[in-house]
């Protein structure tokens, strides 16, 4: 009797195992399925030359990014950004090159600033480069000058991307059904309120449209800001030109220095008249003063 008890637990401990495995490996399964219809997903919402790696070859030496390669890469999409504080001797030649050079690769110049002062000149572009022609345009841009700041990072906004892809995708749709609904709408009150709908889908189909084509823009474009700073280095030549004007700047020193002696002599009588009342007081004061001294040394030398 005993045996057969053991027997049947051993039976139904078997059956268990046996339908936990089978079980595990149902879900195993659809995990897998899950995982590759994301993945077809995600490749199918990429969009050709979006996203790039740097793959560089055995010759390649760090930090030298003129001797990398690029090949696309299926599945990221990265926003780039990059800054350079260059030192040049020329900031108008620099601009200049830094213009040709943004054109050269496809690129243009977003934005650009000119600062003057007494010792030196600024200026501050920002550049938008293809994503692809990112790091040949850095090495042109490396030698226009003395590097003094170098910096690139990226920003990985793939499921940013892939979020408003589907969000787009699923408004359509929606838009779709509801001009559909529209067409079969048979009282006022329907169409009315199939219209209000319609509207707002409409609105947010707009709103997520111009956020994905500004993500696509940041995708496609890199940004490049460069800060030129201006130079001067002493001449080995003797040059005249110290003396070029020099009598009218004379009389224009001379006319200045009288312009500040009449400046300070007016201010001076000004002064005078600002204090003239407190030297009045002061003068009655000396003069009551003086007389009660007198008259107190005339009566000492009277009783003397």
């Amino acid at each position: 009797m005993k045996k057969r008890i053991w027997l049947v637990l051993m039976l139904a401990f078997l059956v268990i195992l046996v339908g936990c495995g089978t079980a595990r490996n149902g879900v195993m399964q659809e995990m897998g399925a899950s995982s590759r219809d994301y993945d077809d997903a995600y490749k199918e919402s990429r969009v050709p030359g979006e996203g790039y790696e740097r793959a560089y070859d055995e010759s390649a030496v760090p930090g030298e990014h003129a001797s990398g390669e690029w090949k696309a890469k299926a599945n990221q999409k990265l926003v780039y950004n990059a800054g350079l504080v260059i030192e040049t001797e020329d900031i108008t030649a620099a601009t200049g090159d830094i213009t040709r050079i943004a054109r050269q690769s496809g690129g243009f110049v977003a934005k650009s600033y000119l600062y003057r002062t007494e010792k030196k000149r600024t200026a501050e572009l920002l550049l938008r480069i293809p994503a692809d022609q990112l790091f040949a345009v850095l090495e042109e841009l490396r030698s226009l000058g003395n590097v003094k700041r170098d910096t690139l990072d990226s920003d990985d906004v793939t499921m940013r991307y892939i979020d408003l892809e589907a969000r787009n995708r699923n408004l359509q749709r929606q838009e779709e059904r509801l001009l559909d609904v529209l067409d079969r709408a048979e009282t006022i009150e329907d169409v009315l309120q199939v219209e209000k709908e319609l509207a707002r889908v409409r609105g947010d189909v707009e709103a997520y449209t111009a956020e994905f084509r500004y993500l696509r823009d940041r995708i496609d474009y890199a940004s490049v800001s460069v800060s030129l700073e201006e130079t001067y280095t002493a001449s080995t030549m003797v040059k005249a030109t110290g003396l070029k004007g020099v009598w009218r700047r004379g009389i224009n020193g001379l006319v200045s220095s009288v312009n500040a002696l009449l400046t300070g002599l007016g201010d001076f009588i000004v002064f005078v008249f600002k204090v003239l009342p407190f030297l009045l007081l002061l003068l009655v004061i000396a003069a009551v003063a003086y007389l009660i001294f007198r008259k107190r040394k005339s009566s000492r030398d009277v009783e003397g």
